[in-house]
């Protein structure tokens, strides 16, 4: 399936490459291909410096993360998709820079990294509830310390003498 996509992608590159140099001549071509990917290096780095001394804001708890955080995540994607050749890659790249695109799809970035990170975290085991699910039989029962004495379930970590994480 992810060949499929690369096909598609070096498919639509070629296609808006021949297109372009088909009507401005393939000079214009290069040119305008060379002066996006310029063009897009320049924004990338101004747009990052305003990005990212949100992030130290943000890291000080003066704003709300939640934008900045986004932000960095298509900042990533709009660098890859600039250092990507081709026209269309570096469209979209640049698209992505634009702070009201940015902001239009941090709730669309946000929800797909939390759909991410539960999916990772189903995978390990480990569910929302905060209890592990382990792979085997469930017996039920009683456990018994090495001393003899009976540990009840309900009781936590600190109250059975054991020491806790900080």
């Amino acid at each position: 399936m992810r060949m499929l996509y690369v096909i598609a992608y070096f498919a639509v590159e070629i296609g808006a490459f021949v297109a372009m140099a088909h009507f401005l001549g393939f000079a214009w071509a290069v040119l305008i291909t060379l002066a996006a990917v310029v063009g897009g290096f320049v924004l990338l780095q101004q747009q990052g410096r305003k990005v990212f001394a949100e992030l130290r804001r943000a890291s000080r708890n003066e704003v709300d993360p939640r934008g900045p955080l986004t932000d960095t995540a298509l900042l990533a994607a709009a660098s890859l998709l600039l250092v990507v050749p081709g026209i269309v890659s570096t469209v979209v790249g640049l698209v992505l820079l634009a702070p009201p695109i940015r902001r239009v799809m941090r709730p669309v970035v946000a929800a797909a990294g939390a759909r991410r990170f539960a999916a990772t975290m189903d995978r390990a085991g480990i569910y929302a509830s905060g209890m592990y699910v382990g792979r085997g039989t469930v017996i039920d029962g009683t456990v018994v310390d090495a001393d003899g004495t009976v540990v009840d379930p309900t009781q936590g970590p600190a109250d059975r003498g054991l020491p806790r994480g900080r």
